[in-house]
């Protein structure tokens, strides 16, 4: 928490009036008891809240709920959250600053390998329903979730290429008759850029991904 607050004075002196949840990852939200005590408005959606609430142990929940679109307008410019659909999360935000052109996108979007996170409400086709809808709004600089740098359009349009590569070649795999305990191994991503680990596809995320592929795309 001292290393964040001392990042956001490394370029501004204005007080922090408000934090958004971009999804319920400790790594995303783990500061929120923080900023609650310190009376800063964190804003998120109700399934965010919700998989805080219900965590073990549980975490802080967002004070201020939204369902689908916020707006906050600060001394620098408007500044906007959306929820288009389960992704990442089922309740990922995108928050849009219109004025800067920038976008931060949670785990939307990354540099490293996305993971699904289907015991946290994730939806491969609603994913990328939601990088649709982000690459529909104006701006030309991402803050992706996981990176050191930020991206630009073409590379989140990368992104989102890339993404759906791997659930088009996941889908091919489960009607060319791949089982399901093979099915990782048969989908290539090694030139996505991607990389699994062991650890990468536990029991539940590929019941998930299977589940939603056999229900959503093979007919």
């Amino acid at each position: 928490f001292t290393a964040l607050v001392a990042a956001v004075r490394s370029v501004s002196t204005l007080p922090v009036l408000a934090v958004f949840d971009t999804h319920h990852h400790r790594d995303h939200v783990g500061n929120n008891d923080r900023f609650v005590a310190a009376n800063v408005m964190v804003i998120g959606t109700p399934q965010t809240a919700k998989r805080l609430d219900t965590a073990t142990p549980p975490g802080t929940a967002p004070t201020v709920e939204y369902t689908k679109d916020f707006a906050l307008i600060l001394q620098g410019g408007r500044v906007e959250a959306h929820h288009y659909s389960p992704g990442h999360t089922d309740g990922d935000t995108v928050v849009h600053f219109p004025t800067l052109k920038v976008v931060a996108t949670g785990d939307l979007v990354v540099r490293n390998t996305p993971i699904l996170d289907y015991a946290g409400g994730a939806s491969l086709f609603g994913w990328l329903h939601a990088l649709d809808a982000l690459l529909l709004l104006d701006w030309d600089t991402a803050v992706p979730g996981h990176g050191d740098t930020p991206m630009t359009r073409p590379e989140v349009e990368q992104f989102r290429r890339r993404l759906a590569t791997f659930r088009d070649r996941a889908l091919a795999a489960i009607r060319s008759g791949t089982p399901k305990e093979k099915l990782i191994a048969a989908i290539r991503v090694n030139d996505l850029g991607w990389t699994w680990t062991s650890t990468s596809w536990p029991a539940a995320r590929l019941d998930g991904l299977w589940n939603e592929l056999r229900t959503q795309g093979v007919k």
